[in-house]
């Protein structure tokens, strides 16, 4: 059963005992086109190349039918990507063209919707340090194009206003869409004339990973604005008013200013950093296209009888492990930090969470579901394990699957249709009591996050496991931060 997700998207070791160790810690804590095979050897034959470890005809057949499956749902995962940001580019066009409420109500629609094939595709971001160097190549890898795309969290004062009690490495008063210049450590920016190259040019000015300047978060933030209801109820609330370009009715949330230029430039920088997401994601789009030359999908597809598998298993370890068990949730949920919940301004991310779960899936199962109903892959690593005579391996990565989905669908389920965000999910029992939530009730309510956090860990233990009946014996995924 597919998650049930309502739409209205320093690499080390991981020995299994890390696994258990981290999941103790937390419990102290209080806590398908489908692919023709005639199709995949027509693709395939065109880029193979001699390898002395190909193996038999038939172990090389799998192999080949798993990659090109594994890059048509690439391919189609970027492309629902690009298609759903170009509607959010027509809803945030629309929006500062007429600021209204209905106009910005559908904006923050169409971002969300937005948000739910890209969060699929971060399976795919876990490999720089696999694939082959191209200079005729555009990009050089997912890992390495990610950040302008997806970077949190921001230092949201380096963009916008912000309350008097924000806390951040960026603490001028001077921002880039008040000022025609910011100053940023040493670094003195002219900042007059903003566009997507500007945003690009600054992103982690100062050689600060806080400075986000560009991408979905980017959006988001000058969409609902900064969260200022900590591990309480609600989202941010920019009013619409930050976007009328009326001398007299211009606001800086509850500050009306003088010179409605500012609400210009806020106008302009939402659209530039709506372009620049729209432009990547069509590069992006472009380096999964089939029978395409000196791109992502080719170099995948030519390192098959190398790491290619290798780099799938990788992956996926990767991303269950140190990204969402660790950095994305564990970190929050340790900390019962909101700075670190990962769409902190709009409280979607139980959708983030679980979509990330859920592109991991996708890869196992050999499925991507397009945001049209339509199935693309056709064969994953599920089913090569079967192919391999590891029916063990792969019924036990069915098992461990069907845990993250329903520790993921609690998650959403609250998130959506009971209106307990992550935020709230993630606050310590003391803060929740400064609320007037009981402790059995905020105890209830980590668990379902801690629930998501264990399954992972053993999803990963298992992946791990099936590696190495294939013959990797020492996966190495990403273990992510510890605490």
């Amino acid at each position: 059963m597919p998650m049930t997700i309502n739409t209205a998207p320093n690499r080390r070791i991981l020995p299994t005992t890390l696994a258990a160790a981290l999941a103790g810690l937390l419990l102290l804590s209080g806590c398908t086109k489908q692919t023709d095979e005639d199709g995949v050897a027509a693709e395939t034959q065109t880029t193979q190349t001699e390898t002395t470890n190909a193996g038999s005809a038939a172990e090389q057949a799998g192999i080949d039918r798993l990659l090109v499956s594994y890059a048509d749902m690439a391919h189609a995962a970027y492309k629902d990507s690009l298609e759903t940001a170009k509607d959010l580019q027509n809803a945030v066009n629309t929006y500062v063209e007429a600021p209204t409420e209905a106009n910005l109500e559908a904006a923050k629609a169409a971002y969300k919707a937005a948000r739910q094939p890209y969060s699929q595709t971060e399976i795919f971001r876990f490999e720089e340090g696999f694939v082959s160097a191209n200079d005729e190549r555009e990009i050089a890898s997912v890992d390495g194009w990610e950040g302008q795309v997806n970077a949190w969290p921001l230092d949201e004062a380096l963009i916008d206003y912000v309350s008097d009690d924000y806390q951040g490495e960026y603490n001028s008063q001077d921002n880039i869409i008040n000022s025609d210049s910011i100053a940023v450590g040493s670094i003195q920016q002219d900042t007059s004339t903003i566009s997507p190259d500007l945003l690009a040019e600054m992103s982690e000015i100062g050689g600060s990973e806080a400075n986000v300047t560009t991408g979905y978060h980017a959006i988001e933030f000058l969409l609902w604005g900064q969260d200022t209801n900590g591990v309480s109820e609600g989202a941010g609330n920019r009013p619409v008013s930050d976007y009328l370009t009326t001398e007299g009715e211009c606001t800086s949330g509850d500050t009306v200013n003088t010179d409605a230029s500012i609400c210009e430039r806020r106008g302009e920088y939402l659209k530039a950093a709506t372009q620049l997401l729209v432009d990547d994601l069509s590069a992006m789009e472009a380096e999964w296209q089939p029978a395409s030359e000196n791109t992502l999908r080719s170099d995948l597809l030519e390192r098959r009888g190398d790491n290619a598998l290798r780099q799938i298993m990788y992956q996926m370890g990767s991303l269950a492990l140190g990204e969402l068990a660790s950095e994305r949730m564990q970190v929050a949920f340790v900390t019962g930090s909101t700075e670190d919940e990962h769409e902190c301004f709009s409280d979607l991310t139980h959708l983030s969470y679980a979509n990330n779960a859920r592109g991991i899936q996708n890869v196992f199962n050999g499925t991507y579901k397009t945001v049209d109903g339509k199935s693309v892959g056709g064969y994953g690593v599920k089913q090569y394990l079967v192919d391999k005579g590891h029916t063990a391996e792969a019924d036990k990565l069915t098992a461990d699957f069907k845990r993250v989905e329903d520790a993921f669908n609690v998650v959403v389920e609250k998130g959506e249709n009971e209106g307990i965000k992550v935020d709230q999910m993630i606050a310590t029992v003391g803060q929740a009591a400064k609320q007037g939530i009981t402790a059995e009730e905020q105890n209830k309510r980590r668990s379902w996050i801690e629930n998501s956090i264990n399954s992972l860990q053993e999803l990963t233990a298992g992946i791990e496991s099936a590696a190495k009946a294939v013959g990797i014996d020492n996966l190495d995924a990403d273990a992510g931060s510890q605490f």
